[in-house]
């Protein structure tokens, strides 16, 4: 059973703690279940540019998504304390990067942000209202600023999704968060 969570005045750093706690049980199993949640989404949309993104331990993986649909598929490289958006075709074009997370080539091709049409946004939680807590270093902050016409859809395990996070005037609202409840 999950902990209680913060309460209505808890910051940041009180929610990321919390979040942090959360843990999915059969990870592997709610990384496929969330793949298809987004595959149904995606349907819904016209063929496009989409940005997945790599996880961290705990976060869901989604890659095996690049080889699926009619998309493109993008993703984020850090370069310079920035995310770039790469083109990629395979999963096996994937190699160690930052933070020990699976990027692209740096020379395979680099799209702006604000040419995507979707972009998957990893996050250590999400509020049902469409909040997102990152990590708090603002990779995602930054690049997310730049993605003025991409739909922006919020990805994490269900144990860290709840109805609202603390939010900053810098933070980007997601337009969906896949839930599968």
């Amino acid at each position: 059973m999950q902990a209680t969570t913060p309460g209505p005045h808890a910051d940041k750093t009180q929610w990321r703690a919390w979040l942090r706690r959360q843990f999915d049980p059969r990870p592997q199993e709610t990384s496929r279940l969330l793949a298809d949640a987004l595959l149904r989404r995606l349907d819904q949309l016209p063929a496009g540019r989409v940005a997945l993104f790599s996880p961290l331990h705990d976060e869901p993986d989604l890659t095996p998504l690049v080889v699926r649909g009619p998309h493109q598929w993008y993703l984020p490289r850090v370069e310079d304390h920035e995310l770039r958006f790469h083109h990629v075709r395979s999963i096996d074009d994937l190699t160690s990067g930052a933070f020990g997370i699976r990027e692209p080539d740096p020379h395979s091709p680099v799209i702006d942000p604000a040419s995507l049409d979707v972009i998957v946004c990893p996050g250590l939680g999400f509020g049902r209202d469409g909040s997102r807590l990152g990590r708090g270093r603002g990779f995602y902050d930054r690049a997310l600023s730049l993605a003025r016409n991409a739909r922006l859809i919020g990805a994490a395990f269900p144990c860290r999704l709840v109805d609202s996070l603390p939010v900053e005037a810098h933070d980007i609202p997601m337009h969906h968060i896949l839930d599968l409840g």
